[in-house]
């Protein structure tokens, strides 16, 4: 296993998120402050479009709306998104923020898979997130474990005292040619 690059899948996650956020902003917004429930509820198929087609970071703020309206003003406005991703880079993400915000297709999908699949091994301290810290010792354990695995099988009795290149022809060990010659009459 290669080194799980937490950090890339929570940039996606915060990237998404804010390009979406952005290009709603500025095409539906009805009171130019934030994002209401009734303006990402009627978002055009041109600015679809414009988002690349990707559904995921719509559904999340829809979804979600109540939870990121942290004044309950009505309105996801840019104070509420700094607010969340603030607490991903802090607290990291939960399994349904990152089925919803990495499975878009900008994530590394094996990535995405191994976090997905080893969620509550990677979450060491059980709070319900995953950080990039975590996903990255959890890489290394992984990395570790499968190395002690390899070489716990081979043993020194597994190991030769003779070296041969294949260059020579001569079938004499490494030993043979350090005994004394019998023959010299050194």
């Amino acid at each position: 296993m290669s080194i799980l690059n937490g950090q890339s899948l929570l940039a996606s996650a915060m990237a998404g998120l804010t390009n979406t956020y952005s290009t709603l902003m500025s095409a539906h917004s009805s009171s130019g402050k934030g994002l209401t429930l009734n303006d990402l509820a009627n978002v055009s198929s041109s600015t679809m479009m414009t988002l690349g087609g990707n559904y995921s970071f719509l559904q999340y703020l829809t979804s979600n709306f109540a939870s990121l309206d942290k004044d309950g003003d009505g309105e996801i406005t840019g104070n509420d998104l700094n607010n969340l991703m603030n607490t991903m880079q802090s607290q990291g993400l939960t399994y349904s923020e990152i089925q919803a915000l990495c499975s878009n297709g900008n994530s590394d999908n094996s990535l995405l898979s191994t976090v997905l699949t080893y969620f509550n091994k990677i979450d060491a301290n059980g709070d319900g997130r995953v950080t990039s810290e975590e996903i990255t010792k959890f890489s290394y354990d992984c990395d570790r474990y499968n190395a002690e695995a390899k070489y716990k099988s081979y043993k020194a009795s597994s190991t030769s005292l003779y070296y041969n290149d294949g260059v020579e022809d001569d079938t004499t060990s490494v030993l043979d040619s350090l005994k004394p010659n019998l023959n010299s009459n050194s």
